[in-house]
Parts: structure tokens; sequence; C-alpha cells
């Protein structure tokens, strides 16, 4: 079952005006699996797995791809470049609109830049198709690279070494920050270890083929597995966005990909990741005190917004957003505040993905250039004139 709410959204009456859009005008809607008459939550919870779920979570601005909209009615301009060849979005949910008959009339309603969340079970025990030790060996993996990080390559570092500043940072999330910026010094020179650790090195933006992290890393099947899903997962999340498909599936396009490890008491604050495409993460192992993914409101922090959605994570799952989303992993919770059962409790490891262009981030002068700036919908509703007493 699919639930929709839509508090406000844009009603295009025709009156013979082509109004143009305010760019204050807010969208809002949730699309979730909902009970069936008779089911509880608990008797639903099984089969919510077993179905990608899909959120849409409200927004107020957005940067306008070059496709500039004006909506006026039945007209909808074309692109002036290349690459951003835009189409309906949400298409396969919607129903296409169906041509009126003699005497019947509608207004067309706009659905503007609404942000969608998708949620993969990757793995069997989530209601996938790979079994758990797909999720339990890339666990296995990222916590040994990890390890090695600090026991092995930090004392490699040359004395001077920016990672050493980032490292010595007094809060939580140190440790992680600097396992972050040397994996991406490693996906940018090929997977090249002593190169990685030059103070200077030469990077690129990889060959598809190219290594992408550590050696033990690459060697994993599960891992080169996951590397693939995201890719075909990500394609079909810009169509849902809006992208023709053909330029969809001609997009060449960078598949950056880290692992971040958190102990008790660690997190990694709000931020965005604006200039890609989209951004993913999956979760590789997280215990019940493992903290949630929290997405934050992009229509702003002050009255009536500030909004916020929290999802728990499970070990498989693939989560799949719009970059320019405000998100957050909270802060898992400190050894002192566990409960005995959670005394064992597992670190919180996930594989975090930038889908964007193959030269690296849009930077912020050619934001407009997005091709998954335009995102929206729209449908016919029709008015009935002895319902309405009109």
């Amino acid at each position: 079952y699919i639930h929709v709410l839509i508090p406000l959204v844009l009603f295009l009456v025709p009156l013979g005006v082509q109004p143009r859009v305010n760019h204050s005008i807010m969208a809002t809607a949730i699309i979730a699996p909902t009970a069936a008459p008779g089911q509880t939550a608990a008797s639903t919870s099984s089969s919510r797995r077993s179905n990608r779920r899909i959120a849409v979570l409200p927004l107020l601005s957005a940067t306008l791809s070059c496709c500039s909209l004006e909506l006026a009615v039945g007209h909808r301009p074309a692109a002036d470049c290349s690459h951003c060849e835009a189409t309906d979005a949400f298409e396969e949910f919607l129903k296409a609109d169906q041509p009126l008959k003699d005497g019947e009339f509608a207004s067309t309603v706009h659905m503007l830049w609404p942000a969608h969340v998708e949620v993969v079970p990757i793995t069997s025990d989530l209601g996938g198709w790979e079994p758990p030790s797909f999720h339990e060996n890339l666990a296995k993996a990222a916590i040994a690279g990890w390890r090695k990080f600090q026991t092995d390559i930090i004392p490699r570092l040359p004395k001077k070494h920016p990672l050493h500043h980032q490292l010595n940072q007094r809060h939580a999330g140190a440790l992680n920050d600097g396992f972050f910026h040397w994996q991406k010094t490693l996906f940018e020179v090929g997977g090249d270890v002593p190169t990685s650790l030059k103070i200077d090195p030469p990077v690129g933006t990889p060959d598809p083929d190219d290594n992408t992290s550590w050696p033990e890393m690459n060697a994993l099947p599960e891992y080169q597995r996951l590397r693939k899903i995201v890719e075909r997962l990500s394609r079909k999340f810009l169509i849902r966005s809006g992208l023709a498909p053909q330029v969809t599936n001609n997009l060449n396009y960078s598949m950056f990909n880290w692992c971040a490890v958190h102990g008790p008491g660690e997190f990694h604050g709000p931020h965005t990741h604006v200039g890609e495409y989209h951004v993913a993460v999956f979760y590789a192992q997280v215990g019940p005190a493992g903290g949630k993914l929290r997405f934050g409101d992009p229509r702003g922090h002050g009255p009536p917004f500030g909004r916020h959605v929290l999802h728990t994570p499970e070990a498989g799952h693939l989560v799949i957003f719009p970059s320019w989303l405000s998100h957050m992993a909270t802060v898992t919770s400190p050894e002192s505040d566990l409960p005995r059962e959670y005394e064992d409790e597992p670190l919180r490891v996930t594989f975090p993905f930038n889908i964007g262009p193959e030269t690296g981030p849009l930077p912020c002068h050619k934001w407009w250039e997005d091709p998954t700036g335009d995102m929206h919908f729209h449908r016919q509703s029709k008015i009935d004139f002895e319902e309405m007493g009109l």
C-alpha cells in the first residue's frame, strides 16, 4: 500500500492566464507503505521489508537546472543543454493523464522539487536478494581496513602531512574524518597505497575499471558487487528524478565510495554533497544502539519548517537520496549508557557513495547545470461542477 499526503501543492486552473512560478511555493509529500485494513504495524513489518520504500520530503526552494521552469498551462520549455533533457518525475508511480472528454474540465496540479529517499533491502534477511554474508563480509573488510589505517597507515604519514591536523581534532568524528580523506586520496590515485601517503600526490578521477580502495577491499567480490548494484540503482533513481532515460543510460559519471566505522559515542554531523547528482549509503553493520540516519528539512530551520525525518537503519539497507538533502549519522550510544544486553554493541559500518560528474563535483558557479535540479511532476485534476455546486 502507498499512502500519499500532499498538504500543499500548486493548482493551476485554466482561466486564460499563464502564471509564472513563485519560488516560495512549498510542496510536501510523503510516500510510504501503510497497513492494510485489519493489519497492525507489527504484522506489516515483514511485508515492509520485502518492498523498496520511497519517502518524499518537503522542499521550499531549489537551484533550477538549465531548464528554467515557467509553469504556463500546457507549456514546458525545452532544455537548452544536451545533458538536461528532463521528463516528468515519478512516472513509475503515476497514472498518465487521460484525454478529457467533451464537457469535461480539469486543472493542472504541479508537484514542485520533491526530495525522494529510497530504501532498498539488499540482503535476504531484510527481504532482498543477496545472502546476509554479503553485508557481513563487507563489514569485516571495512573494520580490518579501519584498524590497519590506525596501526599501519597513520604511522607512515610524513610529519607535515595534512591528515595529522584532521586526526588531532578534539571531537568524536576526528578519526573517521581522517579515514575518509585518506580513502578519497586513495580513490583518486587508483588504489595505490604508497602514492596515497604522499603530501601532494597526483590525483584524478579513476577509470571505471581502476582500483577504488585498498587492495584487500578491491579483491573482495562483495565490494565489486555492491558498486555494480549501486551503479544500476543510481540510474533508476535519476530517471525517477525526471532525467530522460536515454540521457541517464548514456551518462558518464564518477562513483566515489568510502568506508565509515563508528564506535560508541561517535557521529557524523549534518552536511550535504551539493555538486553531486545524488548520494547513497549502504549499511554493512549496525547494532540496536547504532544511531539513526537523520534528514533535515531543506526548506529552512525556522518555524513552521525545521522538521526532520529519522530512518532507523538495518544491516543490508541501501539508502539513496538527493545530494542537496541535509543528513547526518546520529551519535551511537556511548558505552556507559548501554544496557547490559548491548555491552557487546558492534561497530556501525557504512559504505557511503557520491555519484556525480566524471570530473568531480560541480563547482558552485556550475550548479545550474545539475540535471537533477528540475525534479517535479504534474497531473490533471478533473473539475466536477455539479459536485462543487457551481
